[in-house]
């Protein structure tokens, strides 16, 4: 809709926020998918500028909500895009300044719009509709995400993030080092003043002071507490969504060649991280800047004892120096140990009934005790080292106490003039107060190296390569089309080619089947068509377009897969089937449903499609999970879908409800059947014949009977039974084949 003269109308605040943000980034040179969006973030209507700064930072933008005036705005780099939020909470993307001199102007587009239509307004019609809030958008450089990368920077970056609270931490530690120093020199005064003099008044003057400190030292240590749980809370959220989002777009092989138990250990240790940088870290730090308050009154007081005391401590910094490459080490042991453990523990519990199957109990026991002992050792070899240090600090520190004592006791005796009783006293009180800091951090040595070992463990996972992001890829809407041209692929560390120069084109609409022997590579032709392998040669083309052209997403979004084993979540059955169309209306549902032949057995349960589902969907059957799969499939109506095995493991019932419905799933779509079994596959428009990685033949099932001795050969094995009876004496072997074929 266009608008004249900047008037907003009612129709353009009902602008979006991530349509916005398309608009946005587009001007960025960024092509993102609105759909992709929506279907990612949910209901955009709630969605708050900072929310779409997070979004804007996943999308590769850097992105700072800020407030701003009409002047600062009109003078908005080229490099730079801005999304204004408007009075009532809609948006508007902010496009280029018109310098008129009698009427100076800005242009807008309205995401409301379908169009995108320009809205241009002067600086009055805008001020009655705008408070100044901006999101600020530009776009992050190759150098710049690089810099995202997880490590100790990283984690002192989202401190910095709260810089406000931070400051206010730093101000409560001071201000605490400051309160610190009046119990001493309350001390000095007493035993110097008070009690040599007698003097009442002061003593009644100093006690109102103290009751005064205790008041303050008692608010700024809460304070300090308090604001300290919000910063933790704030990097535990950072943390964790950074963790998930690195997490989903890891390829395929990662987990593939990771054992899940491996990876669930390494990000668990993410916890131990965090807890050491808010807690004993920050508190360690924050203790260290009460130095900078209490060094200065030492040598205040006593210059020659402050010699004393900080000789000491560079001797106490030496020795925790020395001992920490051994923990280090030690440390190292440790992990290895329990990241064995832990893998066992999971890989017992995902495989529970083949060790229950197998009366595999008692091995596994025992193997569970030798991995348990190995930890337990390796863990009390840490401990035991990470004693030694405490034990020859320990002396250390005491002796900063008695030796400040002795000798300030010895200066008293010889110059009362250089040191008075109550100043030693005092001395003492802040000595002690200054080397608890160095006693801190020998004590947690072994937290630092178990924070180092578990960043080390949390970025080997999420600072793995990613899926390549194909930000600006294009997206077509699919009708089916698919080629292979001279495609060769081989598996990680395989050096025998999963895929050979494999050459073959499928009509949109057709129902295909894939046959071949195990390691032919059937599922290869349908992994790569998913995306989840890119480093293939040849070209794989998806209605005339290079497959690695097109966006990752969009195209996981056109293809529908059921696999020979399919995963269901925990939840309903309604929230299983919807849960890659959340918005799919009820009757759109249960058309998958029937598609699938699902429907007949969920209307038999008692709850119907609010039935629970346990967990990997324990409560049904084999048949019945992977009918739900297929109408998971379909409710997306993808123009390809894709069937790897997903008949292979049913009960001929299942199997021939899924079969007599084939013909319909198929209508207006592009259909992959991967079956080991024929006989399903005989319908088939065409059908294609692996053999150990090359594309043996093509055609259909009476033109393969025909010219393809490996067909024939596989297809004799499996139906045997058809003509294992006395042939038609009129006829020959062969031409009873091909009677039955």
């Amino acid at each position: 809709m266009r608008m004249d003269d900047g008037d907003l109308g009612e129709e353009s605040h009902a602008g979006a926020a991530l349509a916005a943000l398309t608009l946005a980034a587009r001007r960025l040179g960024l092509s993102l998918s609105l759909d992709e969006l929506r279907r990612d973030y949910g209901d955009e209507a709630s969605l708050s500028l900072h929310q779409l700064a997070e979004i804007s930072h996943q999308q590769g933008m850097k992105a700072k909500p800020i407030r701003l005036n009409w002047k600062i705005l009109s003078r908005m780099e080229d490099g730079v895009s801005a999304l204004i939020e408007l009075a009532d909470g809609s948006y508007l993307v902010f496009e280029k300044f018109i310098d008129d001199p009698s009427t100076p102007r800005m242009v807008f587009r309205d995401p409301a719009d379908p169009k995108a239509a320009r809205l241009v307004l002067d600086e009055l019609r805008l001020g009655e509709n705008w408070n100044g809030h901006v999101l600020l958008l530009k776009r992050q450089t190759a150098e710049q995400r690089q810099g995202d990368e997880f490590g100790f920077p990283w984690l002192f970056q989202q401190v910095r993030q709260d810089g406000r609270l931070v400051r206010d931490i730093v101000i409560a530690a001071l201000s605490l080092g400051v309160l610190a120093l009046v119990p001493s020199f309350f001390y000095m005064v007493v035993i110097d003043r008070v009690m040599v003099h007698h003097r009442l008044s002061t003593l009644t003057v100093m006690a109102l002071a103290i009751a005064v400190v205790l008041v303050f030292d008692m608010t700024l240590a809460y304070l300090r507490r308090s604001v300290t749980a919000v910063v933790s809370a704030r990097m535990d959220v950072r943390l964790n969504l950074l963790i998930f989002d690195r997490l989903s777009r890891l390829p395929i092989e990662f987990f593939e060649q990771n054992a899940t138990g491996g990876i669930v250990h390494r990000l668990g240790e993410a916890r131990r991280l965090r807890g050491f940088i808010t807690g004993q870290l920050f508190g360690s730090v924050l203790d260290m800047l009460s130095l900078l308050v209490l060094i200065p009154a030492m040598f205040i007081l006593s210059p020659g004892l402050t010699f004393w005391v900080l000789g000491l401590a560079g001797l106490m910094a030496l020795v925790l120096f020395a001992y920490m490459g051994p923990v280090r080490r030690a440390y190292a042991e440790v992990m290895g140990s329990e990241h064995r453990r832990t893998s066992m523990l999971i890989e017992t519990i995902n495989g529970m009934r083949t060790v229950k199957s197998l009366a595999l109990e008692g091995r596994k026991r025992r193997e569970w005790d030798q991995k348990v002992a190995e930890a337990v050792n390796r863990q009390t070899d840490l401990m035991l080292l990470a004693n030694q240090p405490q034990t020859l600090l320990a002396p250390l520190e005491k002796l900063i106490y008695a030796g400040s004592l002795l000798i300030g006791a010895y200066l008293v005796i010889v110059d009362e003039h250089t040191v008075m009783t109550g100043t030693l006293v005092a001395f003492t009180m802040i000595a002690m107060r200054a080397t608890q800091p160095l006693v801190q951090m020998a004590g947690m040595m072994q937290q630092m190296e178990e924070a180092r070992g578990a960043l080390k463990q949390v970025a080997s996972v999420i600072n793995a390569e990613p899926e390549p992001r194909r930000e600006n890829g294009v997206r077509p809407q699919l009708s089916g089309r698919i080629d292979f041209e001279e495609v060769r692929f081989a598996y990680p560390g395989s050096p025998i080619p999963a895929l050979n120069a494999v050459n073959f084109s499928i009509r949109p609409g057709s129902l295909v089947g894939i046959m071949g022997r195990s390691g032919s590579g059937k599922t290869t032709v349908t992994r790569l068509l998913q995306g989840l392998h890119q480093n293939y040669s040849g070209l794989i083309r998806l209605d005339g377009v290079e497959m690695k052209e097109i966006d990752l997403y969009h195209l996981r979004t056109q293809i529908g897969v059921v696999l020979q084993d399919s995963f269901l979540f925990r939840g309903t059955i309604r929230e299983n089937i919807t849960i890659a169309r959340p918005d799919a209306t009820a009757e759109e549902m249960i058309e998958a449903a029937q598609l699938a032949g699902a429907d007949e057995f969920i209307e038999r349960l008692p709850r119907g499609y609010d039935t629970m589902l346990e967990e990997h969907a324990a409560n049904l059957s084999g048949g019945q999970r992977q009918r739900l799969a297929i109408a998971r499939a379909l409710i997306v109506d993808p123009p390809v879908l894709i069937f790897d095995e997903a008949t292979s493991a049913l009960d001929p019932d299942s199997e021939a409800i899924i079969m007599r419905n084939l013909k319909r799933i198929a209508k207006g779509r592009t259909v992959l059947m991967i079956s080991h079994r024929l006989s399903s596959l005989v319908d088939c428009d065409q059908i294609l014949v692996m053999d150990r990685g090359q594309l043996k033949d093509s055609g259909t099932h009476h033109e393969l009977m025909q010219r393809s001795a490996d067909y024939r050969h596989l297809w004799n094995q499996q139906n045997r039974h058809l003509h294992s009876g006395p042939s038609n004496p009129g006829k020959s072997h062969d031409e009873n084949l091909d009677a039955v074929a």
